[in-house]
């Protein structure tokens, strides 16, 4: 094993959007060789929100991704603005999409794609409080949510219903979590 980092040599940006940023880069390899055409993929940081009420029960949000064109089960998430901690992202996203206000203060970092994205995701955990507002979603968030106990979740998963990696992830910290 190496603990000898790529040297980045340069990187040619190839795409830009409001989402995401697409360079070709060259790298200098541990062993001196040059590589090129690497693609990187820049996109911003998000949470991915773990919110449990009083009952240990999890909100489970369902939603059409044209990604893989079908419905997904995921946690609630979004993306971290400018100004904003993971924890207060989390809360903010907990809030616009289910009408739920959490707080806690636990917070986790996995990189979802290192091969070729910089992007990060935070896993927090928060509890639900009792009281309930409005949601208020993007136009293009259109999802439906319910609270799910941690046994049916782990049956979700083993039947396959669960697929989305940022979910198992934190679900996996959550259950792997002593501090809980």
């Amino acid at each position: 094993m190496t603990d000898k980092k790529w040297k980045l040599l340069g990187k040619k940006n190839v795409f830009d959007s409001k989402w995401l940023s697409i360079e070709d880069r060259s790298y200098e390899l541990p062993d001196g060789k040059i590589v090129e055409g690497y693609y990187h993929l820049n996109r911003p940081d998000y949470v991915l929100i773990l919110a449990i009420d009083k009952d240990k029960k999890i909100i489970v949000e369902r939603q059409y991704r044209r990604g893989v064109d079908d419905f997904v089960y995921e946690l609630p998430a979004g993306w971290i603005n400018k100004d904003e901690t993971p924890l207060d992202a989390a809360k903010r996203e907990l809030l616009e999409e289910t009408g739920f206000i959490g707080v806690g203060s636990k917070v986790f970092e996995i990189y979802p794609q290192p091969g070729f994205c910089s992007m990060k995701a935070y896993v927090v955990i928060l509890k639900i409080q009792d009281e309930k507002v409005e949601e208020k979603r993007e136009e293009d968030e259109i999802l439906s949510y319910e609270l799910i106990d941690v046994d049916k979740i782990k049956k979700m998963i083993i039947d396959n219903e669960i697929k989305d990696m940022g979910f198992l992830s934190a679900f996996n910290l959550l259950v792997n979590d002593s501090t809980n």
